[in-house]
């Protein structure tokens, strides 16, 4: 039994090591991703760009491409970020239509019961899959191309709804083998509890309000007051509390006549259902600060009697976004909560930890396995060295994730008289904005501590 053991584990070795040199094993992903946010921060997105380099053909090319498109769009550079975004569909694509069972998967999951969830190619969360078809839209926008933009964001809602209906019928097949093997994943909430307070401000991992408000926004800048209506509506749903959301729900109803608008605009009082002659319409659409970045916790996991301690991802404490103070012509107004990114990515991984309680659980059963071989008579060393790397890469969690995304997106809209105005906030030079009488004006800005990056697009 040796024998073959020993051809196993030459086999396995390499695949080890690719694994540590192909991956974030080694070097933890928010390690390196906390240089591109720093760049930005300091309003050199070039310098981040430079660091990303060839990595975008590395084995997390998903992840890294994702980088490098975010970082592109607030350079400015909205072709460049365009193509890196398109590359980043057709991996997930890719992806999506290979069959459930092929010599691709099968090696990648194979390879990470053998190390860790490192050794699988990154897919993207769900929620990083819509905010790739929201940016991505922006950038048709900046291109003058807003049928473009419609197609992007009816494919980042058309991924919510998918993700929505498929919640409950996901069952993890690791999850199912440790169960079957005495595994209790329940037993290990405990755990994983500081997750669960900015876990709870979301319904679930994936839906985003800023994708059907963009969406409704050029609805209606291109005359569909009832799709927009209906956008509006369901971004309404997830963040009810939004007065100026509340609104625009009040407007577009009015204008097609739909009752419930009606109720809601007596709730609300004077709402003005369309700009007055000579006037337009600012939208400001404003991110701030970044997503948190994953941590290690140890947790105990038994193993036939054994008490093993292994690190998992977590996440620390991810405050409420609060409302941001932005001036239009020297006058303070409060922006209201689009979507919670920071709430999004706690509860998507408080979601995942079951299953990779699970996925761990199997991993220790491998590598016990491999210990005991490894006991018996080896003179090569070969085992003992290949049980060594084992252990080591099998401790490393994977804290790979989508790291330039904002913590938050947030809105005001306001009409105003056509011409010239200016928007500014703390630490942000004025901005002047043409805003068109009859038209919509939308302001994307991305506000960090040290820097504050901005985009206008006439609608």
């Amino acid at each position: 039994m040796i024998r073959p053991f020993r051809a196993t584990v030459a086999l396995l070795l390499p695949v080890l090591l690719a694994g540590c040199a192909a991956s974030s094993v080694l070097s933890p992903y928010p390690a390196q991703a906390v240089h591109y946010r720093a760049a930005l921060d300091a309003g050199t997105p070039d310098a981040a760009l430079t660091r990303i380099g060839r990595k975008t053909e590395s084995a997390d090319a998903t992840l890294y491409l994702l980088e490098k498109a975010r970082i592109a769009q607030l350079s400015g550079n909205a072709d460049a970020s365009r193509e890196a975004f398109t590359a980043v569909l057709g991996r997930f694509a890719a992806q999506d239509e290979r069959a459930l069972v092929s010599a691709s998967t099968y090696a990648a999951s194979g390879a990470s019961l053998l190390t860790n969830d490192n050794a699988r190619p990154y897919a993207g969360r769900t929620y990083e899959r819509v905010f790739v078809h929201q940016y991505q839209a922006l950038n048709y926008l900046a291109a003058g191309d807003p049928q473009g933009a419609l197609v992007e964001v009816r494919r980042a809602n058309q991924a919510q709804v998918e993700a929505l209906r498929d919640k409950e019928k996901q069952v993890d097949k690791a999850q199912a083998d440790a169960e079957r093997k005495g595994l209790d994943t329940a037993r290990y909430d405990q755990y994983f509890s500081p997750m669960d307070l900015a876990a709870g401000r979301v319904k679930n991992g994936f839906q985003n309000a800023a994708t059907f408000y963009l969406s409704g926004l050029i609805y209606e800048a291109s005359g569909q007051a009832n799709d927009a209506y209906i956008d509006y509506r369901k971004a309404l749903e997830l963040v009810p509390e939004n007065p100026w959301l509340q609104k625009d729900v009040v407007r577009t109803g009015l204008a097609v006549g739909i009752d419930d608008a009606k109720k809601l605009a007596k709730q609300l009082g004077n709402v003005q259902v369309a700009p007055k002659p000579g006037e337009g319409e600012l939208v400001v659409y404003l991110e701030e600060g970044f997503v948190p970045a994953k941590q290690p916790v140890s947790v105990p996991i038994w193993t036939m009697k054994t008490m093993n301690n292994v690190s998992f991802p977590i996440y620390g404490e991810a405050l409420a976004p609060a409302p941001q103070a932005v001036q239009v012509d020297g006058r303070e107004l409060e922006t209201g909560l689009l979507v919670d990114t920071r709430a999004l990515a706690v509860r998507t991984l408080k979601d995942e930890t079951p299953a990779l309680v699970a996925r761990a659980f199997l991993r220790l059963l491998t590598r016990q396995e491999m210990q005991r071989q490894a006991q018996r008579q080896d003179t090569t060393g070969l085992l003992g060295l290949a049980t060594t790397i084992y252990s080591l890469v099998a401790e490393q969690p994977d804290l790979r994730s989508w790291l330039t995304l904002p913590g938050s997106g947030q809105v005001l809209r306001l009409p105003l008289p056509a011409g010239e105005h200016t928007i500014s906030r703390p630490g942000m030079a004025p901005l002047a904005v043409t805003v068109r009488p009859g038209r919509p004006t939308l302001v994307h800005l991305v506000a960090l501590p040290g820097k504050t990056y901005s985009r206008i697009y006439p609608l």
